[in-house]
């Protein structure tokens, strides 16, 4: 681990944020269990967007447009030091019990209960939560992916990492995991016994229709129609469908309403930890890449894709809409809206002075119009 600790970079020292990236660690805390959802008031589009984020709580997210190491980036050749997974050991223990799943208005977000560790660079971190971003907030050597999820960390002396991992549609054809029916339904009334495991694949529609999108109020309607699931016992297929994912998101439109919260079945990480074991990382410091904005966050970035089906993928984007931070420069380049506003006032002031309107000609006297003449003089009086 001694090659990569000289270039493990983590916040020691971190403002309060209210950004989704942070939220469960000690830079935002969670409400206590039972408690209600806090929804985000930051967002994606317009005057709540990227672009006014300083602005939205003044001076604590200055850094979101003057740091100069933010994130996400586009993930090429000199942005990042690869990492053998053999220098990151992963623990998650399966959540037999289930856990929380919420809508925090900016994303959704699963609760990490009981955790889990992350140990590199002679560091410990415990797993807070994971939550997602749609289209992918890093570009994987200038292309956007569908998706990505970022699995947040902290460590007992209040340093943060991510692990993200990019999230692809699965092709035709690929079969979707099987979903039986929940143990304990998280809903007024249990399914009935004799209910078979339903599958999540579906009868491909036509590509033109295939990812028409949805109202949030009609993806609200058909999953309060549509039975819950959970976890078959059994592993999802080698480059198919991710079988963790399937059954998060098959409870996705039980919070399409920012602020809401399930419950989940069980759900095995496992999955995760092998399909990290199987590649690499591609790490670097960068920072959150929601309000503040914090630097000193340190990345890994997986090397391995985890897949949804297409109409899984339709329901997610129903609920998440976009949120993705737009692509910052490379790591130690000038903030790019620093450096936009810079050039547009370099601009204006190269720009050559307005020249001033023309003076307005007399008026010329028209030929057909009779000269004045002088008034006819008095006569003096004798």
């Amino acid at each position: 681990m001694g090659r990569f600790s000289s270039a493990l970079v983590l916040a020691a020292s971190v403002t309060q944020v209210l950004g989704l990236c942070s939220h469960g660690t000690f830079l935002h805390p969670r409400a206590e269990e039972g408690g209600s959802v806090e929804v985000k008031t930051f967002g994606y589009t317009g005057e709540i967007g990227p672009l006014f984020w300083s602005a939205l709580e003044a001076p604590t997210n200055s850094i979101c447009s003057t740091g100069t190491r933010q994130s996400p980036i586009d993930m090429t050749a000199g942005t990042f030091n690869m990492v053998p997974a053999s220098d990151v050991e992963v623990n998650i223990p399966d959540f037999t019990e289930g856990t929380e799943f919420e809508n925090l208005g900016t994303t959704v977000e699963v609760v990490a209960k009981p955790g889990g560790t992350l140990k590199i660079g002679g560091k410990t971190f415990e797993l807070q939560q994971f939550h997602f971003h749609l289209p992918s907030e890093h570009l994987d050597n200038g292309t956007s992916r569908a998706m990505e999820m970022h699995m947040v960390w902290q460590s007992a002396e209040q340093e943060i990492a991510v692990i993200g991992t990019y999230i692809d549609v699965a092709r035709e054809g690929e079969t979707a995991p099987v979903v039986a029916a929940p143990v304990a339904a998280p809903v007024a009334e249990p399914a009935p016994a004799n209910v078979t495991a339903p599958v999540l694949a579906e009868p491909a529609p036509a590509a033109k229709s295939r990812f028409r999108r949805k109202s949030r109020m009609q993806a609200r309607e058909e999953a309060a129609a549509a039975p819950p699931a959970t976890l078959a016992p059994t592993a999802a297929p080698a480059n198919g469908p991710s079988t963790l994912l399937e059954t998060v998101f098959s409870l996705v439109g039980q919070i399409a309403t920012p602020g809401t919260v399930t419950k989940t079945p069980a759900l095995v990480l496992s999955e995760f930890v092998d399909l990290w074991r199987a590649g690499s990382f591609q790490g670097y410091s960068g920072s959150l890449t929601t309000p503040p904005c914090s630097e000193g966050v340190h990345w890994l970035v997986s090397t391995q894709t985890l897949r949804i089906m297409p109409s899984t993928f339709e329901r997610v984007r129903d609920v998440i809409g976009y949120n993705a931070r737009y692509t910052q420069n490379a790591p130690g380049k000038q903030n790019v809206l620093q450096l936009g506003a810079e050039r547009s006032l370099g601009l204006a002031a190269a720009a050559p002075p307005a020249a001033a309107p023309p003076a307005a000609e007399p008026a010329a006297t028209s030929a057909a119009e009779p000269a004045a003449t002088a008034p006819a003089a008095e006569p003096v009086a004798a």
